[in-house]
C-alpha cells in the first residue's frame, strides 16, 4: 500500500488499485497498463456523451484517482458529442487506445463490457441508470442494466 501520510489519498490509491485488479480479472489480462488504458478510453467515450451536469454527478461516485483520470483532457464546450452509432463509439475507443502496447489487437466491445460491469459493481444503480439514459440507444444496450438494490452485495 502506498503511504503518502495523507489518509484520504492513501485510501483513494488503494481503492483505485482494487478497481484495477478487478478490471484485470474481467479482461483476463495481467497487464495493468492495458487495463488502465481500457478504463481511461471507455470512461472518456462515455463522458463525452454526457451533459456537464451528468458528468459531475457520475464522477462524484468514482474514486478520487479515477475522477482525475475521468476529467483528463475534457473540454466541456465540446460535449455531448453527436455520434449515435455503436460503431462510432467503438472507433473512438479503438482510436484512443493507440492499438495497445506491442501492437496487440484490441476488442472495443470486450473492453466496454468489462468496464461497464466494473462500474455496475461500484457505482449506485440510480447513477448508472442516469448515465445509461443519456447514452444513444445502441451504446445503452451494450451497458448491462445495474443490479437491483438488494439483489447482490456491492463492493
Amino acid at each position: 500500500m502506498t503511504h503518502t501520510g495523507l489518509q484520504n489519498i492513501d485510501s483513494a490509491i488503494q481503492k483505485f488499485n482494487l478497481w484495477m485488479k478487478s478490471l484485470d480479472e474481467k479482461l483476463h489480462w495481467q497487464d495493468r497498463k492495458k487495463s488502465y488504458k481500457s478504463l481511461k478510453v471507455t470512461l472518456h467515450a462515455v463522458r463525452d456523451h454526457l451533459t456537464v451536469n451528468q458528468s459531475a454527478h457520475f464522477s462524484a461516485q468514482l474514486p478520487l484517482v479515477m475522477r482525475g483520470l475521468y476529467y483528463e483532457g475534457w473540454v466541456p464546450s465540446r460535449v455531448p458529442v453527436k455520434e449515435r452509432q455503436l460503431q462510432q463509439f467503438y472507433d473512438r475507443i479503438r482510436d484512443n487506445f493507440d492499438q495497445a502496447p506491442g501492437g496487440d489487437f484490441i476488442d472495443p466491445e470486450r473492453i466496454c463490457t468489462a468496464v461497464f460491469e466494473l462500474l455496475n459493481e461500484h457505482v449506485s444503480p440510480g447513477e448508472i441508470n442516469d448515465v445509461r439514459n443519456e447514452l444513444p440507444g445502441a451504446i445503452r444496450k451494450l451497458w448491462p442494466e445495474p443490479p437491483t438494490p438488494g439483489a447482490q452485495p456491492r463492493a
